[in-house]
């Protein structure tokens, strides 16, 4: 028991970023006057769409043979492009949990501007960050159901894909339904990136690398 007791209290947690303190200078610059206007303004919807079936497709096979302890154990990753440094020390029932929350509010933004309507809210990156609390294997199925029924109702809802509205993203600036769009297939890509620097460190093989 004593033993048990000792490495439990052994186990230092890294001292990173607060939540929503934004990425390297340099990086918000590329976001901002690069990616954001010339890749996610010139995007296809449905080269995007592809993008997001392919990425979650990937996400699903890498995390299908995760046990629950597996799932829910914190992994500190090396800094990635993207990143938040906050972002670094999670579980990957943790980035499920996140990609639900984020995917969740994408889903709504994009329907809204689609529509001729800007939601009233702002963006909060500090605000989408997992709780942790979700239990491992309900996150899985969360985000199993997020990627495919409530994918199919999303669609369904979209109106105008082409709408000159825009929501402001704060690292990418003022971003249309489509540049929203696009963002869901990177942004999940970004965290399978991550999910499978996990896995390295579970000491779990990866599945399927190339993207």
């Amino acid at each position: 028991m004593l033993n048990q007791i000792t490495t439990q209290t052994s186990v230092k947690v890294p001292q990173l970023q607060a939540p929503g303190a934004g990425l390297p200078w340099y990086h918000n610059l590329m976001l901002k006057y690069y990616v954001g206007p010339f890749v996610a303004g010139r995007s296809d919807w449905n080269v995007n769409e592809q993008t997001f079936h392919k990425v979650n497709g990937r996400i699903l096979k890498e995390i299908e043979s995760l046990t629950e302890k597996q799932l829910s154990t914190k992994i500190l990753v090396p800094p990635q492009l993207g990143l938040e440094d906050s972002s670094r020390y999670w579980s990957v029932a943790m980035v499920l949990e996140h990609l639900v929350i984020v995917t969740e509010q994408v889903y709504k933004g994009v329907i809204e501007l689609s529509n001729g309507r800007v939601p009233p809210v702002k963006v909060d990156i500090a605000k989408v960050k997992p709780l942790g609390s979700m239990p491992p294997l309900e996150a899985v199925e969360e985000f199993k159901l997020l990627v495919s029924e409530d994918f199919k109702k999303f669609l369904l809802q979209v109106g105008d894909k082409n709408s000159k509205l825009t929501l402001l993203h704060p690292w990418f600036g003022p971003f249309k339904a489509r540049q929203w769009f696009w963002l869901l297939g990177m942004h999940h890509g970004l965290h399978l990136k991550q999910i499978r620097e996990i896995k390295k460190r579970l000491s779990m093989p990866e599945i399927d690398k190339q993207f």
